[in-house]
C-alpha cells in the first residue's frame, strides 16, 4: 500500500453540500493510512481555505491548490512548486469594466497566498463563506506582479463567457477552466490538476507509484486521466463521467468512503 496514493477533489467530491467532510468519509481516509496509503487532496481552492481539512484529516503529503499552480507541503508549508500568470493591463481593464457594470460579478485575484477583490458584493460574500476566506482590498500594485489566478464568478453564464471569450481574443498564453459552472479560473499556461500531479509524483519519488483520482467537474478532467485509475463521482459533470476509468456514488453518499471500501476489496480479493 506505500506506493499508493489516493488524490481527491474537495467542493462536490470530498465535502457534502453543507461543505464537511462526512464522519464517514474521515473514518475512511484514516483506515487507509493506516494501511499504508498516501491520501491528499487537489482543489482549486488556496492555502487558507484548504487548512480546516488538512488539519482534520491530518493531510502530510503536499497538496495540489489553485488547480494545479501550486503544490505545498502541507506540515512545513514550503511551496513546492509553483507557476504563475502576468495578465496585460488592457485585459484587466475589460475586467474591471465588466465588475463595475454589473453587481452578480466577482473578480478574484489570488497572489502569494493571499486573495484580492476590487469591488465586494453579494457574490463575492457568498464565495467567502463557502471558502471560509476573506478576500483584501483590492490596490493597483496587485496587478503590476505576476499571479497565481484569478477567478470570475457571476450568476449569469453569458457575461462569464464574455469575459472567455476576452481572455481568448487577447491571445494571452493561459489555461482556462470551470471549477463550477459559473466559475470561470484564468491559469498559468500548461497549469492543470494533471500536470500537477505529475510534478507531485517527482517531489514524493515513490517507486512505482499507483495513483488513484477522484473528482466531480472539468478541472478535474487532466487529473483523472493522468491517475492510473481515475474516478468521477455520480454527481459530476457529464464530461468528466465519460472520461472517468469508473463512476462511484454520489458525493453525498460518502464517495471517498465507497472507493476506498472498493479498491480495498478489491487488493483482498488478488491477496
Amino acid at each position: 500500500m506505500k506506493n499508493i496514493l489516493l488524490i481527491s477533489d474537495l467542493d462536490g467530491t470530498l465535502l457534502n453540500q453543507t461543505h464537511q467532510i462526512s464522519l464517514e468519509n474521515e473514518n475512511a481516509i484514516r483506515r487507509f493510512k493506516e494501511m499504508g496509503g498516501l491520501f491528499t487532496l487537489a482543489t482549486g481552492r488556496m492555502e487558507d481555505a484548504v487548512e480546516p481539512f488538512v488539519q482534520k484529516l491530518g493531510v502530510d503529503v503536499p497538496v495540489i491548490l489553485y488547480n494545479g499552480a501550486k503544490i505545498v507541503d502541507p506540515v512545513t508549508k514550503k511551496v513546492l512548486y509553483e507557476k504563475k500568470l502576468t495578465i496585460p493591463l488592457s485585459l484587466w481593464s475589460q475586467f474591471m469594466d465588466s465588475l463595475i457594470a454589473s453587481d452578480d460579478m466577482a473578480l478574484l485575484v489570488y497572489r502569494n497566498g493571499q486573495v484580492y477583490a476590487p469591488v465586494r458584493n453579494a457574490v463575492l460574500e457568498k464565495h467567502e463563506h463557502k471558502d471560509g476566506v476573506v478576500c483584501l482590498p483590492f490596490t493597483d500594485d496587485i496587478i503590476a506582479e505576476p499571479v497565481t489566478k484569478v477567478m470570475i464568478i457571476s450568476s449569469s453564464i453569458d457575461k462569464v463567457k464574455q469575459l472567455e471569450q476576452a481572455v481568448l481574443d487577447s491571445g494571452l498564453p493561459c489555461e482556462m477552466v470551470y471549477s463550477e459552472s459559473n466559475y470561470l479560473e484564468i491559469l498559468p499556461q500548461h497549469t492543470t490538476k494533471g500536470t500537477a500531479l505529475i510534478e507531485l509524483l517527482r517531489i514524493l519519488r515513490i517507486d512505482h507509484p499507483y495513483t488513484i483520482a477522484v473528482g466531480d467537474n472539468l478541472n478535474d478532467l487532466a487529473l483523472i486521466q493522468q491517475a492510473d485509475l481515475g474516478y468521477a463521482v455520480e454527481n459530476a459533470h457529464p464530461q468528466l463521467a465519460a472520461a472517468a476509468d469508473a463512476v462511484t456514488v454520489h458525493h453525498e453518499r460518502h464517495a471517498i468512503a465507497a472507493i476506498i471500501g472498493d479498491f480495498i476489496e478489491k487488493r483482498r480479493e488478488l491477496a
